[in-house]
C-alpha cells in the first residue's frame, strides 16, 4: 500500500474510536521492525523521525526507506517529521518526500507559536502536506515539575483559537504527559482531555507516550486521543536487547542487531494492542 497522509489515518481511527501509534525510528532496522509488526497485527502505523536523529539517518533516506517498505504491506503507513523546530527543517522534510510533518514552536509565547505554525501550515497545505502542531507544555519527564503539573496543561480556549488561526490538521496537547523516562508516575488529566475533545474537531495527539501506565494508555484512546507518540520505550527495548546479546558473548554487530528484532517487535505489538485491543482494521 502506498503511503497515507497521517491525518487520513487519524481521521479513520477517530471514526472507529481507535488510536494510532506514531513510532520514532532512526535506521533501517528500527523502521522495518515497526512496519513488519503493523502488518502482522493488521493495524495502521505512523513512522516518524526526530530531527536530532538525522545524525543516524538523514530525512530523505528515512523517507525513501519508509516509502519502499510501506509499498510492500497492506496496512496504511504514515510518514511524519516529528518536532520540526523551524520552517527550514520542515521544508527539508518536504524536499525529502515526507507527506506529513509536525512544527513544534510550543516553547514560545502564544502569538509567536501561532505565527510560526501558520507559516508552515500555509506552505505545506499548498503542497498537500498535513501539519501537526503543539500547544501547552509537554516537558521533560525527568523533571518532577513537568509531570502532573496543571500549569502545563493545554488551555481549552487557547486551543480553539490556535486551531482556528493556524489551520493545523492535528494538535499535540499537554495533560500531564512529558518526554523521556518518567521519574514520577504520570497521572493524566482525563477531564482536560474530555474538554479539549469536546471543543476541537481535529485529531488530538499525546507525546511522551513511553512510560504511561497501560490503564491510562488504553483509557486515552477511549476518551478520544487519536495518536500516541512512542520513542523512549522502543529505544530502550533495542538497548536492552543489545546488552543481552553482548552478555551472551556475541561480538558481531550484525548478530547483535538480529538479536534485537524480537524484543523490539514485541514492544511495538504491545503498544499497538494496548490502544486497539480488537485491532483497527485496514482502511
Amino acid at each position: 500500500m502506498a503511503l497515507e497522509r497521517a491525518v487520513e489515518i487519524l481521521k479513520y481511527a477517530d471514526q472507529q474510536k481507535k488510536c494510532v501509534i506514531g513510532f520514532d525510528a532512526f535506521n533501517l532496522e528500527s523502521i522495518k521492525w515497526i512496519i513488519e509488526t503493523a502488518e502482522e497485527e493488521q493495524v495502521p502505523v505512523i513512522m516518524m523521525i526526530y530531527p536530532g536523529d538525522r545524525v543516524m539517518m538523514p530525512l530523505s533516506p528515512f523517507a525513501a526507506v519508509t516509502h519502499d517498505l510501506a509499498s510492500k504491506v497492506s496496512v496504511p503507513v504514515g510518514l511524519m517529521l516529528d518536532h520540526g523546530p523551524d520552517f527550514a527543517t520542515c521544508m527539508e522534510a518536504v524536499k525529502g518526500g515526507f507527506t506529513s510533518m509536525m512544527i513544534d514552536t510550543s516553547h514560545l509565547d502564544f502569538e509567536e507559536n501561532v505565527r510560526l505554525t501558520k507559516e508552515v501550515v500555509d506552505i505545506a497545505h499548498q503542497m498537500g502536506i498535513v501539519v501537526e502542531a503543539e500547544l501547552g507544555k509537554v516537558g521533560n519527564a525527568g523533571n518532577a515539575n513537568d509531570v502532573n503539573n496543571p500549569d502545563n496543561y493545554t488551555d481549552v480556549k487557547q486551543a480553539v483559537e490556535f486551531v482556528e488561526r493556524t489551520g493545523c490538521d492535528s494538535l499535540a496537547i499537554a495533560i500531564g504527559n512529558a518526554h523521556g523516562n518518567y521519574i514520577a508516575t504520570p497521572n493524566l488529566s482525563f477531564e482536560r482531555l474530555r474538554e479539549l475533545r469536546a471543543a476541537l474537531d481535529l485529531p488530538l495527539v499525546l507525546h511522551g507516550g513511553s512510560g504511561i501506565p497501560d490503564d491510562q494508555f488504553g483509557r486515552c484512546a477511549l476518551e478520544g486521543m487519536s495518536k500516541f507518540n512512542i520513542f523512549t520505550e522502543y529505544n530502550m527495548a533495542l538497548s536492552n536487547a543489545m546488552k543481552a546479546s553482548l552478555d551472551k558473548g556475541n561480538k558481531g554487530g550484525l548478530q547483535v542487531l538480529c538479536d534485537c528484532k524480537d524484543a523490539c517487535k514485541e514492544l511495538v505489538k504491545h503498544k499497538i494492542n494496548m490502544v486497539n485491543p480488537k485491532g483497527l482494521r485496514v482502511i
